[in-house]
């Protein structure tokens, strides 16, 4: 995934305190260029890239950025078309161009996508995804929201999703969220926006491994084709949904994909060792 979004001073971050803009997340034509070239040299040959249905994949993460940074809806298609040509130019074949999209502006800095679905077709993108359960459902509560519940709000967002755009959209599953350690710890926490929101609790191994039976569920009415799952997330361990072991839950997460997603080659070979 290109996180293509402003870096900005939010960590730690005090209540009342401006977010400061460290870096832009803008990238105008030449940039674009020259990041999709060094793309092209350095990745697309690696025998390890990860190819959907045989393209390339690559993700945009704030479509909105994008669009502007390249002057808008026509310029950044034409951009996209080059993009994509420059890689079949290259002998690697077809890119499988894909954009992250959500409705709740959570980092100060991104941009809301209006119509997400008219700008997807225009641009010519191959499917869809989220990048967090944030993104897309509210936390109505505070201090805390229930991860049980609030698994199910984000899963029925999957078909209205499924049924809104024209290409197929890959569902996600969060581990959970808690961005209070990208705050100052001597603050009062309060409701006040990002970094300040409220915390995903009762996001146990157990809960985590429902919410992906039932993605896998899902994927298997095979209303989503390719059957592609996106998780939120691997290392996001200041916004508390990482799937990497940590000295509480060892590699529960881990072992809970596994379970679910895992080749019974693996699983069987496992049991013959513990015999």
């Amino acid at each position: 995934m290109w996180a293509n979004h402003d870096w900005n001073n939010i960590f730690p971050f005090k209540r009342s305190a401006n977010h400061s803009l460290l870096q832009s997340g803008r990238t105008p034509e030449p940039t674009f260029e020259a990041a999709t070239e060094h793309m092209i040299r350095n990745y697309f040959g690696h025998p390890s890239y990860w190819r959907v249905d045989g393209g390339l994949y690559v993700s945009v993460y704030e479509l909105m950025g994008l669009i502007q940074s390249l002057g808008g809806l026509e310029k950044a298609r034409e951009v996209l078309d080059r993009f994509r040509k420059r890689t079949r130019d290259a002998d690697y074949g077809e890119l499988r161009l894909n954009a992250v999209v959500w409705g709740i502006q959570n980092l100060p800095g991104e941009k809301i996508l209006e119509n997400p679905a008219r700008m997807v077709d225009i641009l010519g993108f191959d499917s869809v995804t989220s990048y967090v359960w944030v993104h897309n459902v509210p936390m109505d509560e505070y201090p805390t929201v229930e991860y049980a519940n609030y698994a199910g709000k984000a899963i029925k967002d999957w078909y209205k999703f499924r049924d809104l755009y024209s290409v197929p959209y890959f569902p996600n599953v969060s581990m959970g969220w808690d961005s209070s350690p990208r705050t100052v710890q001597t603050d009062v926490h309060a409701d006040l926006g990002y970094p300040f929101t409220p915390i995903l609790v009762g996001n146990t191994p157990e809960a985590f491994h429902n919410a992906l039976q039932t993605a896998k569920s899902f994927l298997e009415e095979g209303y989503t084709e390719p059957p592609v799952l996106t998780i939120n997330s691997w290392n996001e361990w200041t916004e508390g949904s990482y799937l990497e072991p940590d000295t509480v839950t060892g590699y529960q997460y881990l072992e809970g994909i596994r379970k679910v997603f895992g080749s019974s080659h693996i699983e069987h070979k496992e049991s013959d060792s513990q015999a």
